[in-house]
């Protein structure tokens, strides 16, 4: 049996192991990276890239006006009145 390469441990993380990681996540726009451990070894990284074909919906933008009514006015008070944007 093969004895695992010690420069992909989990116990240990070499640059080695780092380098691939960002060999991996380099130019990744949407995807995933998935990384594979075995027995505290990286034995496999799995690259999934997403190609988005539609144009993203910018969420529309709107206001909401709340209006306040007063209790019964009493002489020389006004009603008062809020408006929320």
């Amino acid at each position: 049996m093969n004895q695992p390469d010690q420069d992909f441990s989990t116990q240990k993380i070499t640059p080695q192991l780092i380098s691939r990681i960002i060999d991996a996540l380099h130019n990744k726009a949407y995807g995933s990276i998935e990384i594979y451990v075995e027995n505290y070894n990286v034995i496999q990284i799995t690259e999934r890239t997403i190609t988005k074909l539609a144009k993203k919906v910018e969420p529309r933008k709107f206001s909401i006006s709340v209006t306040r009514n007063a209790p019964p006015q009493i002489q020389g008070q006004q009603q008062s009145s809020a408006r929320v944007e």
